[in-house]
């Protein structure tokens, strides 16, 4: 072989390593693309997700919006009916802040709305005498059915905001004490 011959091996050589070197290079540059593709597409398919449940969530806004803003087309008897099925029905908790605004979002119709029906269509006439009437029925029933429990137990679970308030409930409407009603439901305790 020539000296030439053996120059143009030693720079073929070379070239072979430098591509070999350029290959594993764009090889190892092709996997970290192929990384931040699949990650790319990881987001982008959350993306989706998210934005499907935004849109979805939209949807239900809307659709809450419409049944509110028709809700007050209602028949005041039917609603009253709703109104007094879903407390008194589901028995609700009502805690003494519970009023007018919880009312109206339970059964989708404006606050005004509420507050005009129970001032014209009730012997209530407001929805607190309602929502307080409730209150003493559930406690008077608390008192019958549970002896054990003590009267704070049963003023917080009827709703009342205090003992005090449940006493004077009681004893305005029956002109009694809870403990003397209890001692009339269970004479023998």
């Amino acid at each position: 072989m020539t000296a030439e011959e053996k120059k143009e091996m030693e720079r073929l050589r070379a070239e072979v390593e430098r591509l070999t070197a350029m290959n594993v290079s764009l090889a190892a540059a092709s996997e970290r693309l192929l990384e931040r593709n699949v990650d790319l597409y990881e987001r982008m398919d959350s993306y989706y997700n998210v934005r499907m449940h935004v849109d979805w969530l939209k949807d239900i806004i809307k659709r809450h919006r419409e049944y509110m803003a028709n809700a007050d087309l209602r028949d005041d008897d039917e609603l009253l009916a709703m109104i007094e099925a879903r407390i008194e029905g589901d028995d609700i908790p009502l805690p003494p802040e519970f009023g007018v605004k919880d009312v109206a979002e339970l059964v989708g119709v404006t606050q005004g709305r509420v507050t005009d029906l129970y001032k014209k269509k009730t012997i209530y006439r407001s929805l607190d005498k309602y929502l307080d009437y409730l209150r003493l029925m559930r406690a008077l029933r608390l008192l019958r059915d549970h002896p054990g429990y003590s009267i704070e137990a049963i003023a917080h679970d009827a709703g009342f905001a205090t003992v005090r308030t449940l006493n004077r409930k009681i004893q305005d409407s029956l002109g009694i004490t809870p403990g003397e009603f209890r001692v009339m439901t269970h004479p023998d305790d």
